[in-house]
């Protein structure tokens, strides 16, 4: 699997890809000046359990450091994934 950025202006979607090209995860945010707000995730149900959430937060994680940009978190999973995760505060 594969993760695929998509901008739209201010809007943009980490989709997590299968074999198939097939979307079957997604991350959404705003960026917002030096902000990334980041609104929803969620994964295929069936999936769920394999750790492809936590693939999609990196991702934006590393985009976040490489714009030097600050996550807020309004997406619940991003959220406690943050508050577990002291190796990402610098971006929080």
């Amino acid at each position: 699997m594969n993760i695929e950025l998509e901008l739209d202006g201010k809007n943009g979607v980490f989709e997590l890809m299968d074999e198939q090209n097939k979307a079957v995860g997604e991350l959404t945010f705003i960026l917002k000046e030096e902000q990334m707000i980041i609104n929803h995730t969620g994964v295929n149900p069936d999936l769920r359990g394999q750790g492809l959430a936590e693939k999609l937060v990196l991702e934006a994680v590393d985009y976040a450091r490489k714009n030097k940009l600050k996550i807020i978190p309004f997406c619940s999973y991003v959220s406690v994934y943050v508050g577990k995760h002291p190796e990402v505060q610098d971006v929080i």
